[in-house]
Formats: structure tokens, sequence, C-alpha cells
């Protein structure tokens, strides 16, 4: 009997583990990498990396700005490369704002279709300028912000670079406290549903879907 617990206990402690480490839909984010900032598509917590030909191929001409220390903002244009999308310019020390705005509609599938939706896609390294859904951080607060009004009551995923997840909830302000235990890329990311019925491409949708991330280095 007590090898029976055991092995419960062993197992919920497994199944536990598996949540933690859960993996997060797939998303966009920036990473620096001493030479050049490159913009990522894929699961963070899981370690990948879409590529092209492939998946990466499905984001559709992502946009760009780069803002310097006087803030000054100089629009470019990401190139595709086999495993990420460069950023051009000169990014030393500055940051770096990204959008994907002509995702193609997503249709409904499965047995229980929800309805059809349309997907916005952001990320940002650094701080300065704006994202229509955006996260900032000022060193121990996150702030989520959704067209420039607090996200309140809204779900936050801080990644950690082993992939462990630490799910967060913003108050009414959109700010939640946070704290980063280890050196490395952590990825923060946020989504949020708007019901704003609209038309891409000649085809309807009902729900935007905006998805963001922050990338912070400790």
């Amino acid at each position: 009997m007590r090898s029976k617990h055991i092995i419960l206990a062993a197992t919920a402690a497994i199944v536990s583990g598996l949540f933690s480490l859960n993996a997060s839909a797939h998303a966009l984010w920036l990473e620096n990498d001493a030479k050049a900032i490159k913009l990522y598509f894929g699961e963070y917590s899981e370690n990948l990396r879409e590529t092209s030909p492939g998946r990466l191929d499905g984001i559709v001409e992502p946009a760009a700005t780069v803002i310097d220390a006087a803030g000054k903002e100089n629009p470019v244009k990401p190139i595709r490369e086999n495993g990420y999308f460069a950023i051009p310019g000169n990014t030393t020390g500055n940051a770096v704002l990204v959008q994907a705005l002509k995702q193609p509609i997503r249709e409904p599938q499965g047995e229980n279709p929800g309805p059809v939706s349309k997907r916005f896609l952001y990320a940002r390294f650094g701080k300065g300028g704006s994202l229509p859904l955006d996260i900032e951080n000022t060193g121990d607060l996150l702030r989520l912000s959704f067209m420039g009004k607090p996200a309140a009551k809204t779900e936050i995923i801080v990644i950690a670079p082993n992939g462990w997840e630490k799910h967060l909830t913003t108050d009414e302000k959109g700010e939640v406290s946070f704290s980063l235990p280890e050196s490395g890329l952590y990825v923060i990311e946020a989504k949020y549903e708007h019901k704003n019925p609209g038309e891409f491409e000649g085809k309807p949708y009902a729900i935007e879907i905006h998805k963001v991330t922050l990338s912070v280095y400790k």
C-alpha cells in the first residue's frame, strides 16, 4: 500500500511539472545575440523556433520600428532568414517594436468551432514607443494596456530561460508585480480578445485576437 502511495505521489509530481512547463501558443518574440536583434516565431517555453521554408513563412510582412535613446523612431523592414527575421540597421542599445498586422483569417476548426478570428501579433524589446497591445516593464512591475487603456484582469505569462512558466493576472490598473529569479532571457506574453467585427482580404471575422511579447534580459 505504501509503494502505491509513493507511485501516486510521483505521478502527481510529474503531472505538476508538465503543467508548469506547459507550452504556450505560438508567438513572436525578439532576441539580442550581441550582433543583431532577431525576431522569432514559435514557442519560447519549448525552445521551438519555426523555420523557412515552413511555418515561419506564415508571418506576413512584419513591420518593425527601431527607437533610439533620443526617442526617434525609424521604421525598418525585417529580413526573412532561414530561422528568424533579421532586424536591419543599428539596433545596439535601441528599442525595437514589431507588428504583424496582415495575418490571414483563421477559420473555425473542430467539433465545437468558435467564431472566425483575425490575429494581430506584436513583439517588444526595450523601452519607448507604443503598441496596440503593449507590456511595459518598470523593474518590478508589469503594465498591460490595450489601445492606451489598462487591460484589467488579463493573464500575463512570464516564461523563464528554462521554459518554466508563471501565470499572473493584472489588477484594475492593468498592473502586476513580478520578479526574475535567474539570469537569461525572459519572454513575457499576453493575449487580448476583442469583439470587433471586421473584414480582411474580403473575408469577414467576428473577433480580433491580439498577442504581444516583451523580451527582458536579466
